[in-house]
């Protein structure tokens, strides 16, 4: 065999060789692209089915009233809560007291923070705005007390009137240059708009047609259906006097609210 005719023969042997490689390689590519498909539809099915199986149970644990996912709101003022105890008790979520003004922490924002939160209850925390600081040293001592938790209600923030802002009602303005700040500053942490606490008489004084992308908390002991400008709350705050054995051994009251929808949209729930 001449030396032309052995290296003809020896290039037709690389080329079958590296045919053989490059379908190997197709194979292992298929099979490793199917193994990925096969494991996310898994991933995915399994999702769905978790997601049917919580809309199953929530919606045969409400009942028949209008509004029959309750929670509470809590400050120092309630002393020790047993948080296990209140989530036995049917409550569905909580709002706690974390911060007010630019300076004040609520002496159990710690404890009831770390306990609720021990519970599958959907759990906020809430700043009580101060018309006397400014706004950003506000937002900076909510940020600075509350750290981000998985599934946490969207940050609320409480504006009422307090000590001689009872009798002598703050201009407009000076509760914007205030709360606009501390919202801008807490939905650029948090990544979600906060929610407005207030009454009727401030929410149609302040809060209306200023506001409107925000969701509301509002105090309606007559829970209503809809806010007076006709927009849906989220959460309504009926009574300031609620009793629970949970709650300082049932020496104090505590305030009992409810959600605007039913188990399964508050587990969804992330605000705006």
């Amino acid at each position: 065999m001449t030396a032309k005719s052995l290296k003809h023969k020896q290039q037709k042997h690389n080329i079958r060789v590296s045919g053989s490689g490059r379908s190997y390689r197709r194979k292992s590519s298929t099979g490793k692209l199917k193994l990925v498909c096969i494991t996310v539809l898994i991933l995915v099915a399994a999702l769905v089915l978790r997601s049917i199986f919580f809309y199953i149970m929530d919606a045969n644990s409400d009942s028949d009233e209008e509004y029959p996912v309750k929670g509470i709101d809590v400050s120092v003022f309630q002393k020790e809560i047993d948080w296990q105890g209140i989530e036995d008790e049917g409550y569905s979520f909580a709002f706690i007291k974390a911060t007010e003004g630019s300076s004040h922490v609520d002496g159990n924002f710690e404890f009831n923070w770390k306990e609720a939160n021990k519970t599958s209850m959907r759990i906020g925390a809430y700043h009580f705005l101060s018309f006397d600081t400014p706004g950003k040293t506000q937002a900076d001592n909510f940020i600075k007390t509350v750290d981000k938790k998985w599934g946490m209600l969207p940050p609320a923030v409480d504006v009422e009137f307090y000590g001689e802002y009872i009798k002598q009602h703050p201009e407009n303005e000076k509760v914007y240059e205030v709360l606009d700040v501390v919202l801008d500053e807490l939905e650029e942490h948090y990544g979600r708009k906060p929610i407005i606490y207030t009454n009727l008489y401030i929410y149609n004084a302040y809060i209306s047609g200023r506001y409107d992308d925000y969701n509301i908390w509002i105090s309606d002991p007559e829970i209503k259906a809809e806010l007076p400008d006709g927009r849906e709350w989220t959460f309504c705050q009926h009574t300031f006097r609620g009793t629970s054995e949970n709650v300082a051994d049932g020496g104090k009251y505590v305030d009992i609210n409810v959600f605007n929808g039913n188990s399964h949209e508050l587990r969804k729930y992330k605000g705006k």
